[in-house]
């Protein structure tokens, strides 16, 4: 009979780790309970080039060069290859935004040299949103999503959702913490406008901001039906906007994902057209939209397949990854080598970690071998999404097996077909022989 222990067993008691540490999707679900798939275990040195890159040309491109358009692309590793999504753009975009609310921006500032005047003098805040094939499906919907995600968004901890921030911010601005005063400064925000806007703002929305529990602004968009964030979507923002304003924002960064979905065939043409002119007409001609949305949306080729021409009949900023682009746009690559993909996984394996377990001094890759995590990524596609997934699958199958590591005969075991034992011999010989960990 045979004695092997079932595989959650084995990881529990014998790799001293909670659970599998890696996703079985890889697919980011921002505001998730799973940190495996929620983004919060990202790792910002895997893309710290692109990150800087972003900080430099989104943040900076707003706040001092009127940009109102960023494009964050990825592209297929393969020639003509239009499935370029499992880069981490949503993850690079969640990290950026939690980052630049937790001081509205002066981290993003001095992150590239600016001293601390500089620092403090626009401050910032992010917001969150993605188009989705079940509920958003509209610009309207998608800036209400991005309103919710103020509202509520938090990762847990002593982190407070941006709206809560922001009202303390407006309080100490006030020198009053009284909802009647606070309402006032905001509702005189809208007053001082002098050019189009969308009509008067929501005022109830107004008021629950500006109460001290959040509670009341949960409620109040909880309540909204999915037609009216679709229709309305709008002016809730541009409500967002004003109390953001009296709190002393110059500038909100709105990252938009899945503009696909969007650009998705299943969308009537004439919509997507419809949808694309909304882009101009309402955060690049009314306000408070104009003066202070700067737009970030991700892009790939297929989703610049599209949506290209309705994006051009509504003479927005180009996108396409050229030299004149070069200022609006950022891309994300593949993963360059086996020591990037062991960064990519370590806080993954630290997370999963039992307290008070101790590894050995260089061990953080523990139960894989060096070897092991070159040939995983040697079997990926290079990208995030993939090395992840693949991960999880040798870990369930090695914890299946009982073994007390993962070597690089087991990866290439699990991950490929039976070969012939002289020519997976050789195989394993060929990926020891890549591998460099001198950038580690």
């Amino acid at each position: 009979m045979s004695t092997a222990k079932p595989g959650i067993v084995w990881i529990k008691q014998q790799w001293r780790m909670r659970e599998n540490p890696f996703p079985s999707t890889g697919m980011a679900r921002i505001g998730g309970e799973d940190d495996r798939e929620n983004g919060l275990l990202y790792e910002p040195g895997v893309h710290a080039e692109q990150l800087r890159e972003a900080i430099e040309k989104f943040i900076l491109g707003m706040s001092y060069s009127g940009l109102k358009f960023g494009y964050l692309w990825s592209v297929g590793i393969v020639p003509g290859d239009s499935d370029a999504r499992g880069f981490g753009k949503s993850v690079l975009m969640q990290h950026l935004a939690r980052q630049v609310n937790r001081d509205f921006g002066t981290w993003a500032y001095r992150e590239v040299g600016l001293d601390e005047e500089d620092a403090s003098e626009v401050p910032i805040c992010c917001l969150l949103t993605g188009f989705d094939t079940a509920n958003v499906r509209s610009l309207g919907a998608a800036l209400f999503a991005a309103v919710e995600y103020a509202v509520t968004y938090s990762s847990g901890g002593d982190e407070k959702p941006l709206a809560e921030r922001l009202r303390e911010r407006l309080v100490q601005r006030v020198g009053s913490d009284d909802v009647r005063d606070l309402v006032k400064v905001v509702t005189d925000q809208h007053r001082s406008i002098r050019g189009r806007t969308l009509g008067p703002p929501d005022d109830k929305l107004i008021v629950a901001l500006c109460e001290e529990s959040k509670e009341p602004a949960v409620e109040h968009l909880r309540l909204v039906t999915p037609m009216s964030r679709s229709r309305n979507g709008a002016s809730y923002m541009a409500t967002f906007l004003l109390f953001a304003a009296a709190a002393g924002m110059k500038h909100v960064l709105v990252f938009c994902d899945q503009l696909e979905d969007l650009a998705s065939t299943t969308t009537a043409k004439a919509k997507r057209v419809l949808e694309v002119e909304k882009f101009r007409d309402v955060l690049v001609e009314t306000l408070p939209m104009a003066d202070m949305v700067t737009m970030v949306v991700t892009m790939h080729p297929r989703a610049s397949l599209a949506i290209g021409t309705a994006w051009a009949l509504a003479d927005l900023p180009a996108f396409d990854l050229t030299e004149a682009n070069r200022q609006s746009t950022v891309r994300l690559p593949a993963l360059r080598d086996a020591a990037q993909a062991a960064q990519l996984l370590k806080p993954y394996l630290a997370a999963a970690t039992k307290d008070g377990t101790v590894r050995e001094e260089g061990d953080e890759l523990f139960p894989f071998t060096s070897d092991a995590i070159a040939c995983l990524f040697d079997r990926s596609a290079r990208k995030p999404r993939d090395v992840l997934r693949k991960a999880h699958i040798v870990v369930s199958a090695a914890a299946a097996e009982n073994l007390p590591r993962i070597g690089l005969p087991d990866v290439l075991r699990f991950l490929e077909p039976p070969v012939p034992s002289q020519t997976r011999e050789a195989r394993i010989a060929g990926v020891a022989n890549t591998i460099d960990w001198s950038q580690d």
